[in-house]
């Protein structure tokens, strides 16, 4: 079921290539668009090993304000038509900004999944707190990361089969979600993290190198070819995180015996 996980992701995200960029494209543009403008309205013309200690200006709280809500209102957008693509087979145009009703009721369900986390999380940061008094604080970290990683996550990763359902207008609540999800859990999370972990570091290290081959370039010029090799490579983790669910529903919904909403 692992395999298939991740071989079901892979395959969705790289031999279909074209859908990717028709999906993410026109979102990824804007918000890139909007980094420059904040950029340009920061004004910064220091050199790359330069700081710049002012303060931001209202328009740029402003700019920045917008760049989040349009952030937020692109990830609804492209996982609504990334699982629709997946599951239906449903086509995206050229050029893909698509905010409506589907969206929003979308939306609403992501808003409620990470809500449920937060909640999740609370006991776990109040156990960290206790033994934080009685034990040094690495130490700590210790023994709750691996309470996070295998009892956690993997229940909160089966509540996201929520989304795809929602994406195709086949709603269910969180409660048939987890138990759809029963044996997917870790398996969704590790697939993710596999995913997602070589592009991860691949932005890191192309950020350091080019930060050591662009020295005493304004800052503005190098944070902007970061900026663009950071969004080709968010493109493809973004899908490549969706696929995993996407793979997950599907495998949950062809067990025996299971039928969509």
């Amino acid at each position: 079921m692992f395999k298939r996980l991740l071989a079901d992701s892979v395959s969705l995200v790289f031999r279909n290539m074209e859908m990717v960029f028709k999906v993410c494209g026109t979102w990824f543009a804007i918000q890139l668009l909007l980094s420059l403008v904040i950029f340009g309205s920061v004004g910064d013309t220091g050199t790359a090993s330069a700081g710049n200690a002012e303060e931001p200006s209202a328009v740029t709280v402003l700019l920045v304000m917008v760049n989040f809500v349009v952030a937020i209102l692109a990830a609804t957008s492209i996982a609504v038509a990334w699982h629709r693509f997946a599951l239906l087979g449903e086509q995206a145009p050229a050029i893909f900004a698509q905010v409506g009703a589907l969206e929003m009721r979308f939306l609403w369900t992501m808003i409620l999944l990470i809500l449920i986390g937060a909640a999740a999380l609370v006991p776990v940061l109040l156990l960290l707190m206790v033994l934080g008094v009685f034990l040094p604080d690495t130490l700590s970290m210790l023994l709750i990361v691996p309470v996070v990683l295998f009892l956690v996550l993997p229940h909160l990763m089966r509540l996201n089969l929520v989304l795809p359902a929602a994406a195709v207008e086949r709603p269910i609540d969180f409660r048939e979600a987890h138990r759809l999800g029963a044996g997917l859990g870790w398996r969704m999370l590790w697939a993710v993290i596999l995913l997602s972990l070589p592009f991860s570091l691949a932005g890191l290290a192309i950020e350091y190198v080019l930060s050591l081959a662009v020295a005493g370039l304004p800052l503005m010029v190098v944070q902007i070819q970061v900026m663009i090799l950071h969004v080709l490579l968010q493109i493809l983790v973004t899908v490549l995180g969706l696929s995993v669910i996407t793979a997950g529903y599907r495998i949950a919904i062809e067990r025996p015996g299971e039928t969509p909403s």
